[in-house]
C-alpha cells in the first residue's frame, strides 16, 4: 500500500512525511542484498556466513558450477603434466621398448636350442646304439667261431667229466 501511495504521489502528510523514510528503507535493503551479492565470491565466503537463508540458490550453485570447473580444469592439467613426463620418460629410454622383446626372444631361441639340441643327441644316441649292436653280433660270430676251433676236445672232456667246470677254475 505504501508503495502505491508513493508512486501516485497523494498528498497526505503521512506517507509525503514517510516517503523519504521509505526511500531510504528500499535503498538500504537493496544495497544490503546488492552487498550481501558482491561479498560472496567464493564457497569460502558462504562458509563465513552465519545462515544461508538470505543467499538466493542460484548463487549458491553458480559457485559450486565455479568451484567445480576449476577442479576438474585443475585435475585435467595434472593429467597432462602426468602423460607428458611418461612420454619424456619414453622419449629418454628408447631400450625400454626393446627389453620385453629382447627377453621374449632370447627364451625362444634357448628353448629352440635345446629342443635341436637333445633332437640330435638323441639321434646320434640311437646311431652309435646301431653301431655297438653290430659290433657285439660281429665279436660273438668271432668268439663262437674262435671257441669252435679251439673248444672242440675240451668239450668232449667235459661230457665225459672228471670234475665240473667251477672246480676246475678255482681248484
Amino acid at each position: 500500500m505504501m508503495s502505491v501511495w508513493l508512486a501516485t504521489g497523494r498528498s497526505r502528510a503521512g506517507p509525503v512525511v514517510l516517503r523519504p523514510f521509505v526511500r531510504y528503507g528500499m535503498r538500504l535493503s537493496f544495497s544490503t542484498m546488492n552487498t550481501v551479492r558482491k561479498e560472496i565470491q567464493t564457497l569460502e565466503d558462504l562458509t563465513k556466513l552465519d545462515s544461508l537463508k538470505d543467499i538466493e540458490p542460484e548463487l549458491i550453485k553458480r559457485l559450486i558450477d565455479e568451484r567445480t570447473s576449476e577442479l576438474n580444469t585443475k585435475n585435467e592439467l595434472e593429467m597432462l603434466k602426468k602423460f607428458d613426463k611418461e612420454e619424456q620418460l619414453l622419449r629418454q629410454s628408447p631400450l625400454r621398448r626393446f627389453t620385453r622383446p629382447l627377453w621374449i626372444f632370447l627364451i625362444m631361441s634357448s628353448t629352440v636350442y635345446l629342443v635341436c639340441h637333445y633332437v640330435w643327441w638323441r639321434l646320434e644316441y640311437e646311431e652309435k646304439e646301431i653301431d655297438y649292436a653290430r659290433r657285439v653280433e660281429e665279436l660273438e660270430v668271432e668268439l663262437k667261431s674262435l671257441m669252435a676251433q679251439t673248444d672242440g676236445p675240451s668239450q668232449e672232456k667235459d661230457q665225459h667229466g672228471d670234475k665240473p667246470w667251477f672246480r676246475r677254475w678255482f681248484f
